[in-house]
């Protein structure tokens, strides 16, 4: 009887056993050999967020106004109607990664971007720095991608990377082959398989883009669902996108007006509204930020949210006025302690009045107002609960944290 030829299994645990905990050797073994990523405290891949231009909007993101911004290493999705913001902030985040040192590659299937109208954005477009790629078919697209990220697959197995950041702008105008032939032949009936190539083109990327650790941000349209009984906002694309995007903000706008418009000025900007709908860094949330039509986006509104009364004490700005005898009382008007005086609404989001001292003092504030509970936290409140309402340990034993609506 002949003898079998040993796999590759048995070298694996040959050389891994020799040593107390194999298994962690098994597993590293088998991670040099494919394409897995295996993650331990020592060795974990800590991604950097990069600066979206706006402290608020970083919060929203992650958490965090001064080290908050987009992910380094996941897929965000930037969901409005037309004119909301969602290519302007693309290209903001375009400026602001080249600033930390990626390359980025902006795909853009609307044909809308022009290289002069992207360097007016801040936009480093030389070609070691950013690539332009137009096509809107979905199809050639996640070929062209799936080729590209196996070529620096293959460049980081022998020790070449590089960061990237790849933009798509947007996937709304995305379409299908079949949408294509069916538009070539006078059929006007609706493509079912559009919705299933965008699912595809996530499902084949979004491994790669992880393994490679290679953020990606979308824009996408959306539309009112109006079969439901209140009207709601949806995204274009189908669940695919819904489930690729592990942040999804949706953004609404409405005028900005200072007083100070001209004859022939219709607004002096807009109020961009974002709504986070997803996000595993940040609690959902909602902000608000100001896009003026002479300095774009200001990088301190939305900030003036958490400058109250209450956290007067620790940032020193709020709606209030100092009584004779020392007391802080409301106001309609903002003061600002650093500068010891009263000044309009229009002259707040400046550096003068949001210095690096008043950021200090915010950065806590808001880092946990979008920070979820840690779960030593939520014992904590159970326990505090318990004391209060002077719970029977028996009842706490027959039931779990879960179940803490039932005690109460």
């Amino acid at each position: 009887m002949a003898k079998s030829k040993k796999s590759g299994s048995d070298e694996i645990v040959k050389s891994s056993t020799s040593n107390k905990g194999f298994l962690s050797n098994i597993i590293k073994d088998v991670s040099k050999k494919s394409e897995i990523v295996v993650e331990t405290r020592e060795n974990a891949i800590i991604s950097k967020p990069f600066d979206s231009g706006v402290y608020i909007f970083n919060a929203l993101l992650n958490k965090s106004i001064r080290k908050g911004g987009f992910s380094g290493n996941r897929i965000t999705i930037l969901a409005g109607g037309s004119g909301t913001g969602k290519s302007y902030l693309a290209y903001g985040a375009a400026r602001n990664a080249q600033k930390d040192g990626y390359t980025v590659v902006l795909i853009d299937t609307e044909f809308a971007a022009e290289m002069d109208e992207l360097e007016n954005y801040g936009i480093d477009t030389s070609e070691e720095r950013f690539h332009l790629i137009r096509g809107n078919v979905v199809e050639e697209l996640v070929k062209a991608l799936a080729q590209i990220l196996n070529a620096l697959k293959i460049a980081k197995k022998e020790g070449k990377t590089e960061k990237m950041l790849i933009i798509v702008d947007s996937l709304g105008m995305l379409a299908s082959n079949k949408e294509i032939e069916d538009a070539i032949k006078g059929d006007n009936k609706q493509d079912m398989t559009r919705a299933k190539a965008i699912r595809r083109f996530f499902r084949i990327v979004t491994s790669d883009l992880g393994y490679l650790q290679i953020p990606m941000i979308c824009t996408n349209h959306t539309y009112k669902d109006i079969s439901a009984f209140f009207p709601t906002d949806i995204m274009n694309g189908g669940e695919g996108v819904t489930y690729a995007g592990s942040t999804i903000v949706f953004l609404s706008t409405a005028q900005y007006k200072t007083g100070n418009e001209g004859e022939m000025d219709l607004t002096s900007g807009t109020i961009i509204t974002a709504k986070s709908k997803k996000n595993r860094k940040a609690i959902p949330k909602k902000i608000k930020m100001i896009l003026t039509n002479e300095s774009g986006l200001n990088p301190y509104s939305g900030l003036d949210m958490f400058c109250t009364k209450e956290n007067f004490d620790k940032v020193g700005i709020a709606k209030v006025k100092i009584t004779d005898d020392g007391k802080v009382v409301d106001n309609n008007k903002w003061y600002v302690k650093h500068l010891n005086k009263h000044i309009a609404e229009r002259n707040l989001f400046t550096p003068a009045v949001f210095t690096n001292e008043v950021l200090d003092a915010l950065e806590p504030i808001i880092y946990d107002f979008f920070s979820y509970s840690k779960f030593d936290d939520l014992e904590k409140q159970f326990d505090k609960i318990k004391d209060d309402f002077d719970i029977d340990e028996d009842i706490v034993e027959n039931f779990g944290l879960d179940d803490m609506d039932k005690i109460l």
